[in-house]
């Protein structure tokens, strides 16, 4: 397949050198990474990506083999593959071509497609190892490829920590509890929805405060507010074969304050250690830090608390 020149795909920044800076998120064209995801025999993306053992410069399986055909060295770096049988020296990359498939928008469904019509016009030709995906019959969505505009479904639940699950899951083992309702909602979003929106959403159903922050979570891990569904996706284990397990939980947020700058003592003072470690450390106790501290459940009428109490369940 020719490579794409309109396209863009959306790959998270590398962490800003400050905390004070905030992560953005940068759009760069499909082109500016072509080179590391086509095939220099045809000029096109990888299908079925193969790899040289003895330099690891990649191409498509036919092209390759085609090639090592009528010759022995690499196409890029004239290295030898091997004196007598070259396609002895070549690998499958299997990781490669899922990059491949999830950074260019439709390929995987055109290569679907295209090994369909094939199989369909030559219905006697065998296939060489027999999978669906060889055949053409693996789905997009089973293949877990993502495109913007697609819908994901995902489930949200309050996050109990790893200390209460386990305290919980002990009476459940040995049949001496009863199964909780765990509050689970579930919703329909877009995949290029943020992580920011949906913390936004979970806190106006709420009514949390603005004094405290929605935090996100895949399992135990805290997901980054500019993570898109899709990146979740492809980040994590989940395999779409049920909803995207998310959690979240609220915390009183803190805000950061900067520590003033201490003034230059005139020459002639004398400062002893003592004061200067002593303002030092009353700037630390009382200036770093201003965290909200947790109201009482009665103050607004409705049940919250933070770490570790229960969080009303959506409605």
């Amino acid at each position: 397949m020719r490579p794409e020149t309109d396209p863009r795909v959306t790959l998270p920044r590398p962490p800003a050198p400050h905390p004070g800076i905030m992560h953005r998120t940068t759009r760069i064209k499909i082109t500016e990474l072509n080179p590391h995801l086509m095939c220099a025999l045809c000029g096109g993306y990888f299908i079925d990506a193969t790899t040289i053992v003895e330099c690891l410069h990649s191409f498509c399986k036919t092209c390759i083999v085609r090639y090592l055909e009528t010759n022995k060295y690499c196409p890029m770096c004239d290295v030898q593959v091997h004196k007598t049988r070259p396609l002895l020296s070549i690998r499958s990359d299997k990781t490669l071509q899922d990059i491949v498939y999830k950074l260019v928008p439709g390929l995987f469904k055109d290569e679907m497609k295209r090994r369909r019509d094939f199989y369909a016009a030559y219905p006697l030709t065998e296939v060489p190892n027999g999978s669906n995906e060889d055949r053409g019959e693996v789905l997009e969505q089973e293949k877990g490829a993502l495109s913007d505009n697609e819908i994901v479904s995902l489930s949200i639940e309050f996050y109990e920590g790893v200390r209460d699950r386990e305290e919980k899951k002990g009476p459940l083992e040995n049949g001496d509890g009863d199964k909780e309702k765990t509050g689970v909602r579930f919703l329909q979003c877009p995949a290029a929805m943020t992580v920011m929106h949906l913390a936004k959403f979970l806190r106006n159903k709420m009514d949390v405060p603005s004094k405290y922050k929605v935090e996100v979570l895949y399992e135990d891990e805290p997901l980054k507010e500019y993570y898109t569904l899709m990146d979740i996706a492809y980040i994590y284990p989940w395999r779409r074969n049920g909803p995207l397990p998310l959690k979240y939980r609220v915390q009183p947020a803190c805000k950061r304050l900067t520590l003033p700058t201490a003034p230059t003592p005139s020459e002639g003072t004398n400062t002893s250690g003592a004061s200067e470690s002593g303002g030092a450390t009353a700037a630390a106790n009382g200036g770093t830090s201003n965290c909200l501290q947790t109201p009482s459940s009665t103050s607004r009428g409705r049940k919250m608390t933070v770490n570790g109490a229960p969080v009303p369940p959506l409605t």
